[in-house]
């Protein structure tokens, strides 16, 4: 006769089981694209140790032709960092992620946890008397936070008055 699966038995199979499955998910996600958004990945929490790709972006904004400070340490913290973060105030932006993704300015925005979109930069909205421009590499860009950012890339904001 035949005993019925002790807890202790139906535990093992499950911890065995389980990673598997997720796993496979894991895997089946990202083939059909249904993997993390970037901006889910770049608000985790990684080290540079776990980072596989790793490029940079420069960042400057002008706010009525006044630069701003991009903060030092933004996305850093003491045990881990954000994969978009900054190390010192030069605008100089850190991609360094454990996996490969398109990341866009929106999401280095959403570290920095400041607003930016082709209405608002910071604290600051376009009126009747005001515009925000972007520039990239030194051309005209209108992909603002949904720009994808690549190494080397020269990135300049302006808030500014419509001449």
């Amino acid at each position: 006769m035949k005993r019925p699966p002790t807890w202790t038995t139906v535990g093992i199979i499950a911890a065995v089981a389980l990673p598997i499955v997720v796993i496979m998910y894991n895997r089946s996600s990202t083939a059909s694209g249904k993997a993390e958004d970037t901006r889910t990945v770049a608000l985790s929490c990684t080290t540079e140790a776990a980072a596989k790709y790793h490029y940079h972006a420069t960042l400057s904004v002008y706010i009525n032709d006044e630069q701003q400070t991009i903060p030092a340490n933004t996305g850093v913290r003491t045990t881990c960092m954000n994969p978009i973060h900054t190390h010192d105030a030069t605008g100089l932006v850190h991609i360094e992620s454990p996996v490969e993704r398109d990341f866009t300015l929106g999401d280095f925005f959403a570290v920095w946890d400041e607003p930016f979109n082709s209405s608002q930069i910071l604290n600051k909205t376009i009126d009747a008397t005001h515009r925000v421009r972007m520039t990239v590499n030194g051309q005209a860009s209108t992909e603002f936070e949904n720009l994808v950012l690549a190494d080397d890339q020269e990135i300049v904001i302006y808030y500014e008055e419509i001449p």
